[in-house]
């Protein structure tokens, strides 16, 4: 037969569990089992009040409770039959103190001890259902020879304590419910053995998880799911061989042994056998002929004594005659390049009953099966190896994608900060671009920097400064163990263990800016990781480069080349947008029309150079004085235009007349001759004056031109006559 040998729990005292050895589980039970006597022999009150005793066992019972529940979920350790038991018993004595606490006043609280049991008798195993059933009888039965409960309701709360255990443990949807609860504990301790198994293969992929946003539904997101594979590969290989052997040379059980991770103790994995009184172990590293082969290579024995036990998996040692131990050899070639060097590989036992010596062909056939077993190993950890960089190519193949989706900048920055993480547990991730002599951060992802962003630091002070001078990614090897300054003397980052600035340059290699990766974790900038990081640092530079560029030329396209605000295109889109959110709010909305005075004879007297200044500093004033929400543009030649939202007419006046005012405050010099300078001004508002965009703009010129009639240099405000 073919076994695969699975960790057991075995018997006897050495047994453990998830570190809990098995007679801890039944003496766990014991302090539970006295408290319940306690409880039976009435010693919880006296009338209504709660004695010393009764205390006790509170704090008796809190205490095993602590203990057990901290152990359970610190460990992870599935329960056995004693703490399974204990576990329940740590359930039904509490609340059964709650009823007996407050029965007197409030009697629906039996209702809580008979959920606690039929709780108990839907999840736990039938001999643990009946103890605590006994054990809540025999409360109730203490009660009343002690206590002198009324027998009439004692009855009844066994009637009821048995009625609901019954219903609970024979109702289907429970028994249902028993047999899922079975199979995930199995599927739980499948998974278990198999990552024990993993690890002791040297089978571990250390893979990460894909954000959600880079996955792709082909892309394996299980971190053990190639781990898995691998080994279904090795056990597959393992189990065919192993009986192959068995079959070939007429042998008794041919058996591999593997040590665990820390070579504390052996376990047996694979198992191909005629016999059946198999310990599973696991056993004590250097048991039997396996101690003999962490000095050798090869262990003969032939015969072998009755009594002594050379193989530790079998229970009775008589029937041996002569055994075979071969350390499996790790193929140091394949291990090399897969990456499992420096794992411990196993061991292959064979016996059978004849007692005479091994022949030279037998040795030669178990050494050449044994060096195949460790090609096995090693060719899955190549294979494993190969499926690690496929998937990490992958990762990182979704993560370029993810950051040519950007075009302005911020949505290069975003996509960044995910293509980033997407390859390393980065906590924090900057952006500093440069600015003449020095660097400003524009963008980070992480806590702690909102109030650096936007300051600009000195390229002589921080990492990120010496960074962008060298070309260099610092700090080197990606450790922070001692914090220096990244921006500027006057701000380090303690918390922060693992730090890397790469610097940011385009093609021709000129310097952009810099990269901030760093993370709480220390040692999580690897050579491959770091590798990648460096190929999206280059990538993250290109697409900065472009996206500067896409928003220079949109900049040009919507600004006016002299003046720096908005062209008439850019005030004609920007109207619609206002006035159709105007009218869907029902708000107000002003506007301005602007013409500087007898701008032809500055041109005409100073020159078209001097006349191009005082249109700049006409929209400087204009551009300082709106707000932000507002729109100041030029309309063309000398004449501007605003758009005031949520703004009447008395608010359109008075923002008119501040603009007036500063203008006609300028103090313009030609040739050392001061040239008055001055704006007059036309005032429309929607929707009093009118609620289509070429009609507000017809009136505004309107109420311009009366400005200009008037005497300029003042605002005018459009009257129904101006249309007369």
């Amino acid at each position: 037969m073919i076994e695969k040998a699975l960790i057991s729990t075995g018997s006897g005292l050495s047994t453990t569990r998830g570190g809990w050895p098995a007679w801890q589980e039944w003496v766990g039970t014991l302090p539970p089992l006295v408290c319940a006597f306690m409880l039976g022999a009435g010693w919880l009150k006296e009338g209504d009040r709660l004695t010393p005793t009764g205390m006790i066992i509170i704090f008796i019972l809190s205490a095993a409770a602590l203990h057990y529940f901290w152990h359970r979920y610190s460990s992870g350790a599935l329960e056995g039959p004693g703490a399974e038991l204990q576990g329940a018993l740590l359930l039904l004595l509490p609340a059964w103190i709650v009823y007996r606490l407050g029965v007197d006043a409030l009697p629906a609280l039996l209702l809580v001890p008979a959920a606690v049991l039929a709780w108990i008798a839907a999840r736990h195993t039938r001999p643990v259902v009946g103890f605590a059933l006994l054990v809540g009888l025999g409360m109730e039965e203490g009660l009343a020879a002690t206590a002198g409960q009324p027998l009439p309701q004692i009855g009844s709360t066994l009637v009821l304590f048995i009625g609901v255990a019954l219903a609970a443990r024979y109702f289907p949807g429970s028994r249902l419910y028993r047999e899922q609860l079975r199979e995930r504990q199995h599927g739980r301790q499948l998974e278990d053995l198999d990552r024990e198994q993993v690890r002791e293969f040297g089978l571990e992929t250390g893979l990460m998880t894909l954000p959600e946003t880079l996955q792709a539904p082909e892309t394996p997101t299980d971190q053990t799911g190639f781990s898995r594979q691998a080994l279904a590969r090795v056990s597959a290989s393992f189990e065919l061989e192993l009986e192959m052997l068995r079959q070939a040379l007429e042998l008794t059980t041919v058996a591999i042994i593997w040590p665990s991770p820390d070579g504390s103790e052996l376990r047996l994995r694979y198992l191909a056998t005629v016999r059946d009184d198999i310990d599973r172990g696991p056993y004590p590293a250097g048991s039997g002929v396996i101690g003999v082969l962490n000095r050798r290579e090869e262990v003969e024995l032939a015969p072998v004594a009755q009594t002594y036990p050379a193989l530790p998996y079998y229970r009775n040692h008589k029937g041996v005659g002569a055994v075979l131990a071969l350390r499996i050899p790790e193929e140091t070639d394949l291990s090399a390049v897969a990456g499992g060097s420096g794992h411990r590989n196993g061991f292959l036992c064979v016996d059978r009953e004849l007692g005479e010596p091994w022949e030279e062909r037998e040795r030669q056939v178990l050494r050449l099966a044994a060096r195949k077993l460790g090609l096995e190993v090693a060719g899955s950890r190549q294979l494993l190896n190969l499926d690690r960089e496929r998937a990490a190519i992958k990762q990182l193949s979704l993560s370029l994608k993810e950051l040519n989706s950007g075009v302005s900048l911020e949505s290069v920055f975003a996509a960044s900060c995910k293509a980033l993480k997407g390859q390393a547990p980065l906590d924090l991730v900057t952006f500093s671009l440069l600015e003449n002599d020095d660097h400003r951060l524009v963008q980070a992802d992480g806590s702690g920097l909102e109030e650096l962003v936007g300051q600009s630091f000195s390229l002589s002070a921080g990492l990120v400064g010496q960074a962008i001078r060298t070309g260099s990614v610092l700090p080197a090897g990606g450790r922070y163990p001692k914090p220096a300054p990244i921006y500027s003397n006057d701000r380090t980052f303690s918390e922060y263990k693992s730090l890397l600035v790469f610097p940011l340059r385009n093609e021709q290699g000129e310097a952009l800016g810099a990269l901030v990766t760093a993370a709480r974790a220390p040692g999580i900038f690897n050579k491959n990781r770091r590798e990648k990081l460096e190929l999206i640092a280059t990538q993250v530079a290109i697409k900065i480069e472009l996206a500067q560029a896409h928003e220079q030329l949109n900049r040009q396209a919507t600004t006016d080349g002299l003046t720096g605000l908005a062209n008439h295109r850019s005030f004609q889109d920007e109207f619609d947008i206002k006035l159709e959110r105007a009218k869907r709010n029902r708000s107000s909305l002003c506007l301005l029309l602007g013409d500087l005075d007898h701008f032809k004879q500055v041109n005409d007297i100073h020159g078209h150079p001097f006349g191009d200044q005082v249109l700049r500093q006409a929209a400087r004033v204009m551009a300082e004085t709106v707000r932000a929400v507002d729109l100041a543009a030029r309309y063309g030649g000398e004449e501007f235009v605003m758009i005031l939202e949520n703004c009447d007419a008395t608010g359109g006046l008075l923002l008119a007349e501040r603009i007036r005012e500063k203008i006609a405050q300028l103090q313009l010099v030609c040739q050392g001759t001061m040239v008055p300078v001055s704006m007059s001004l036309g005032l429309v508002v929607f929707p009093e004056d009118g609620v289509v965009k070429e009609l507000l703009i017809s009136r505004a010129d309107q109420a311009l031109y009366r400005a200009k009639a008037r005497g300029r240099n003042r605002t005018v405000i459009w009257l129904a006559s101006d249309d007369e």
